[in-house]
């Protein structure tokens, strides 16, 4: 075994918890298979820091610790996570970084690193390429950018480096964004990539480039005007109840008792109280800022909203967003709003806890609740009973996704766990989805 004498005890360490965490998440691994692939694990060169090991590595565990189906991709997730690759060797000849285990390294490189160094190693150690799977260009693109979850990484550059300037930093992860899309492209099967889409309503809100992102902002006042006409219109239509048949018959008396002017009476129309819960953290970040956006340009017909942000704490920003006109970027409330909690990571189970412990007592059958995220609480407790008590509590529950349907259940999504407790989940990656959701449920 070619292995320094202190490297086997972290080894083992994340062995063992690569086997407890398929265990957790249902997968049948026995303490016998544990130790058949440490075992296995004495016929590799763990020393060798080449990626043709790591992937090595990968089909060792896999062998010894998967024996049936694994539908929804929990051994590569959890590989990735406990066995990061390292970053490439630098163009001159320096030795190779650390491997990417620690976030104050990802900061560090966010902010004065190679940032095609940066990228290189985002995508091979997130990318999922060694997996088999054939997938689309953006496929892999959103998945690394939902691992390096780049709006926490410049909160966290923003609150702990003094002297950081937010526009460099923001042109920064710009870049970065722009080099992970093309180490992606660099090594994916053109035959495999989705072909492009040039209308502004149908670009996808997690693929859509820095200016796209600008251009789309703009379109969502008058995709807001829009709505807003369709709702007055359907309120003033069901104003118009059943025939009124005493009202009728009292006018009819000016025409000889025929009754040519039908009275109808008068409905109330349904405006509904409106509770915004939007997840802004890592990819989904900025897709939650056009929900926010788009419900405040609704104001004139939804009066009464009020608008909550979350992570894996929660914290209401409806006074905010009035105070900058709906004019900021998701990090400004990443460093602006109390929403990191423990871990800074997405945790809807909390989040719906804090919900109901805000705002739970002014639920009623008159609130409708939208919810716009993921539903990926990094493997921590769904807590599906609180969000069953959020729409016990109200009128309806509605939830915008923005993943495609099909990646739905797919590794930490609790989607299937939601979903009975919700009227409806969309997927929502557009702005034509955006829109043709929000008429469905107003």
């Amino acid at each position: 075994m070619h292995v320094a004498p202190d490297a086997p005890a972290p080894m083992v360490d994340r062995l063992v918890a690569l086997a407890r965490g398929l265990h957790a998440r249902g997968l049948d691994v026995a303490l016998s298979d544990t130790l058949d692939a440490a075992r296995a694990l004495m016929h590799l060169d763990l020393g060798d820091p080449a990626p043709t090991r790591r992937s090595e590595l990968r089909a060792c565990l896999r062998a010894t610790l998967v024996k049936g189906p694994d539908p929804r991709g929990d051994f590569d997730d959890l590989f990735d996570r406990l066995f990061p690759a390292a970053l490439r060797a630098a163009p001159d000849g320096d030795p190779e970084r650390a491997p990417l285990r620690a976030e104050d390294d990802i900061v560090d490189a966010l902010i004065d690193g190679d940032l095609g160094e940066l990228a290189a190693a985002l995508v091979e150690t997130h990318a999922g390429f060694d997996t088999g799977e054939v997938r689309s260009e953006k496929h892999y693109i959103h998945r690394v950018l939902r691992a390096a979850d780049l709006a926490r990484l410049m909160m966290l550059a923003l609150r702990d480096r003094e002297g950081t300037d937010a526009a460099s930093l923001r042109a920064r992860v710009d870049e970065l964004k722009r080099r992970i899309g093309a180490e992606v492209a660099a090594q994916v099967d053109p035959s495999d990539i989705d072909a492009g889409v040039s209308e502004l309503d149908q670009i996808e809100f997690l693929r859509a480039s820095r200016m796209q992102l600008e251009q789309m902002r703009v379109a969502v006042r008058p995709l807001a005007r829009r709505v807003a006409t369709r709702l007055a219109r359907r309120r003033q239509h069901a104003r118009r109840g059943a025939v009124d048949i005493r009202r009728t018959m009292r006018r009819a008396l000016a025409t000889g008792g025929v009754p040519l002017d039908l009275a109808q009476r008068r409905r109330r129309p349904h405006r509904p109280e409106l509770f915004v819960l939007c997840d802004i953290s890592g990819s989904v970040a900025e897709f939650s800022m056009f929900t926010l956006t788009l419900m405040s340009a609704l104001s004139a017909e939804l009066p009464r909203t009020r608008s909550f942000v979350f992570v894996d704490a929660v914290d209401e920003v409806t006074g905010l967003l009035e105070a900058t006109a709906h004019q900021i970027e998701p990090w400004q409330l990443l460093r602006n709003t109390n929403v990191i909690g423990d871990t800074g990571h997405s945790d809807y189970g909390s989040a719906f806890e804090q919900f109901l412990d805000a705002v739970g007592a002014q639920l009623s059958r008159r609130a409708t609740v939208l919810i716009t995220g993921d539903a990926r609480s990094n493997y921590r407790p769904a807590r599906a009973d609180l969000l069953g008590e959020i729409a016990r509590r109200s009128r309806s529950v509605f939830w915008l996704n923005p993943e495609p349907r099909p990646e739905w259940d797919h590794q930490d999504a609790a989607v299937a766990d939601y979903l009975p407790h919700c009227s409806a989940m969309f997927e929502v990656r557009t702005l034509a989805q955006l829109e043709a959701a929000i008429d469905r449920i107003l």
